[in-house]
């Protein structure tokens, strides 16, 4: 039995689509345990075919993984499930087992890009499909909250079954991309490549073009669609991303559907629209050849077999995409959220139906676009923050909104 049993823990680690917190005064042992028999209680109800399931369970290597880990096996034990311990891989790799074991679910103990302080519980169902707000957690939360469980007679608890999946995930990759070998070779040799850098579970990645200077993400994405982006293909990409997206994908030929932020709703809309690519200005990238899910690896190969292809530099690439003047991420810490939402809202009404005047969006927070520039103000799903996106025409046009908008925010 995990060894923190009864001890307090917050209801505040339930996020839109994921579980995390700071450990152990708001996630802790006693947390994943009961989180773990209410997935499994979850995961039971959506089981058509009935009978044992089976789980997978991996963690990344933060310092209190193991421990939440031990936890989590301990509730799934007393659940029956039949589970396969996967070890310590990347939030992508955990997918890939969820997938080609077609396990019932999965629970990757991570807490993504939060501080070594914070862990969590990333969790899914079949087909490593995302469990979020409106898609699950709030059943899990419920139960886990309320923490009444049957005990199992000893003969029906559940078995543990350890693989290590890292061959099997290598020999997948490499039958997509079968020339990374060239980069590799490439960077041995001191060529100067592209800068490719993961976070701490490996399901976002970073770039920056061969003289180091970084890519936004978003770019990156409108980079991807020229790989993806067939015609009658579908791309998806969230509210914050620039306008270049959209005018990428459709000048291949696809078809862009914007989306909210977040795993968990972009995954469901990947799945649901069939779609071939997905990507965010944070830097999660989706394929539907990695089962509609989010990978760092599967995107920085891509990458590299679009340069391959081209036989230009990442510089090369983005410097027609660079065409408007957009603003970095800016995050402001706000008391009353809400109050300010409602106050931007009200200084940019809908002037939709004139042509000169402003659409209003509120698909993820509130955006507001004119014919030469756009904001996206919205709420953290991982942080006490809003967060806003600014992008116009020229830098002249962006500075003077920005202005504007943060002023607005101060008063």
């Amino acid at each position: 039995m995990h060894k923190i049993a009864q001890k307090s823990w917050s209801e505040e680690i339930f996020r839109a689509y994921d579980i995390r917190g700071l450990y152990p005064t708001e996630i802790n042992e006693d947390a994943v345990y009961k989180i773990a028999r209410a997935f499994a209680r979850y995961l039971r109800i959506g089981n058509a075919e009935g009978g044992i399931l089976k789980v997978v369970i991996s963690t990344d290597a933060r310092a209190s993984s193991p421990a939440l880990k031990e936890a989590f096996l301990d509730g799934l034990l007393d659940e029956g499930a039949e589970i396969i311990d996967a070890g310590l891989t990347t939030t992508p790799m955990h997918y890939f087992i969820v997938n080609t074991t077609e396990a019932d679910g999965g629970a990757m103990i991570t807490a993504s890009h939060n501080p070594p302080g914070f862990n969590g519980v990333k969790l899914s169902k079949k087909g490593a499909v995302s469990i979020g707000s409106g898609a699950g957690m709030e059943e899990v939360k419920n139960d886990a909250m309320r923490g009444i469980f049957q005990t199992l007679a000893l003969e029906n608890r559940g078995n543990i079954t350890k693989k290590d999946f890292s061959d099997d995930y290598i020999k997948f990759l490499v039958g997509h991309f079968p020339n990374l070998k060239s980069y590799i070779a490439k960077f041995v040799a001191g060529e100067k490549i592209p800068g490719i850098s993961f976070d701490f579970d490996g399901d976002r990645v970073k770039f920056r073009d061969e003289n180091g200077k970084a890519v936004p993400g978003d770019i990156i994405t409108a980079l991807l669609t020229r790989k993806y982006a067939k015609p009658g293909e579908k791309i998806i990409y969230d509210v914050p991303s620039s306008n270049v997206v959209k005018e990428e994908v459709e000048n291949n030929g696809g078809q862009a559907i914007e989306s909210r932020v977040g795993h968990s709703f972009i995954k469901a809309l990947m799945k649901k629209e069939n779609a071939v690519f997905g990507g965010e200005l944070s830097g999660h990238y989706y394929f539907r050849g990695f089962f509609y899910s989010d990978s760092g690896i599967f995107a920085a190969l891509a990458i590299l077999d679009l340069l391959k292809t081209a036989k230009k530099t990442l510089s090369e690439l983005i410097k027609p995409l660079l065409r408007y003047a957009k603003s970095e991420e800016i995050s402001f810490v706000i008391k009353d959220k809400e109050k300010i939402m409602d106050k931007i809202a009200s200084y940019f009404p809908d002037l939709s139906a004139d042509k000169a005047g402003a659409r209003v969006s509120y698909l993820d927070g509130i955006k507001v676009e004119y014919h030469d520039w756009w904001f996206n103000l919205r709420s953290s799903n991982t942080e006490n923050l809003l967060r806003l996106n600014i992008e116009a025409s020229n830098p002249e046009l962006l500075e003077e909104k920005k202005k504007i908008l943060s002023d607005l925010m101060s008063q």
